[in-house]
């Protein structure tokens, strides 16, 4: 199988973070002829380019040789010569950036088609998707509702929809006659009026914000399952170290193996066809327990997801294989 990667490898900041250990996998892995294109050469490309400008890649991967991949990339292959694209890229997108991919789709395959991936950012997605398996959502930009929603909740966790690893979602409170916005990246601010608590959410946000109430649970964590195609590779839970209600690992969160419920499974299952039916494949489900100590979909993650190798580390079994060998099964299968 001819595997074509895109990510922008020096964003990567640590060689034990997914991305990097899933190309040296990928690189070692004799089944696979596996290729690299940098994001920012993407945005270079234009739409529905002819040719594309790749590294190849095999043996040994180092992580310096790894952070070094765009300089690498110096040879140049009709998009067709690939058997699958798998977008690794994290979000933030640049703008146009899926847009620039959507249109490769007449050429080759994805794991997870962009086209449709555009359709999943927009929050009301996950409303439509999963609100039966989710806390409250409220979708909106206007000032006045997320007022009512906070009078209603006390706390609330606002979400953007372009972005990863807790940056863009803000836990938000009113007391003391201020505003307060805790941020993960940014530590809290406080705002005189909630105008100016919508302003700076959405701040360079094309979409409305997700609401959800802030659930006191989160102490207990936050609930990873990987699903690819619909199967359930496992599930760990993600835990701060100093308590802080964000529990990513891109903060101070550490992991742990966990059991999948039934409750969790019927939530996988009756949830998981409105993304096959997009060909979005590998998915992240995040649960938080809410207060009457029932896990609900916080989140459901669509391409870019960690956890392949944080399982394998934890269990100590071949995930990675195994989801390689999905890859060639999957592009054999197009």
């Amino acid at each position: 199988m001819k595997l074509l990667c895109i990510c922008d490898s020096p964003a990567y900041s640590s060689p034990k973070l997914e991305v990097p250990i899933f190309y040296q996998h990928l690189a070692l892995d004799s089944r696979v002829d596996f290729f690299h294109v940098p994001t920012p050469y993407v945005l270079q490309q234009g739409l529905n380019p002819q040719k594309v400008t790749v590294a190849a890649i095999e043996g040994e991967l180092s992580y310096q040789a790894f952070l070094q991949l765009q300089q690498e990339a110096q040879l140049s292959y009709a998009l067709s010569h690939f058997d699958l694209v798998f977008c690794r890229t994290l979000k933030p997108f640049p703008p146009g950036y899926l847009e620039l991919l959507s249109s490769w789709e007449k050429q080759v395959h994805f794991v997870n088609r962009p086209s449709n991936k555009i359709e999943q950012m927009r929050p009301h997605f996950l409303l439509e998707a999963a609100s039966e398996f989710t806390p409250e959502i409220l979708v909106t930009n206007q000032a006045e509702e997320i007022e009512l929603f906070c009078d209603r909740h006390q706390i609330i966790v606002a979400k953007q929809a372009n972005s990863c690893g807790g940056r863009g979602v803000f836990k938000v409170w009113y007391q003391d006659k201020l505003w307060h916005v805790d941020n993960l990246l940014a530590g809290t601010r406080e705002f005189a009026d909630c105008e100016l608590v919508m302003s700076y959410l959405l701040a360079r946000q094309s979409e409305p914000l997700l609401l959800m109430p802030y659930l006191k649970g989160v102490g207990a964590g936050d609930k990873r399952v990987i699903v690819v195609d619909g199967e359930i590779y496992g599930s760990y839970i993600r835990r701060s170290r100093s308590g802080y209600w964000v529990n990513n690992v891109s903060g101070d969160g550490d992991c742990f193996l966990a059991e999948i419920s039934e409750g969790e499974q019927e939530a996988i299952e009756k949830t998981v066809g409105y993304y096959r039916d997009r060909d979005l494949l590998t998915l992240g489900y995040d649960f938080l327990l809410d207060e009457t100590g029932n896990w609900r979909i916080s989140e459901i993650n669509a391409g870019n997801i960690g956890g392949f190798a944080r399982l394998e580390m934890l269990t100590g079994k071949p995930i990675m294989r195994r989801f390689t060998s999905w890859l060639i099964e999957f592009a054999l299968s197009r």
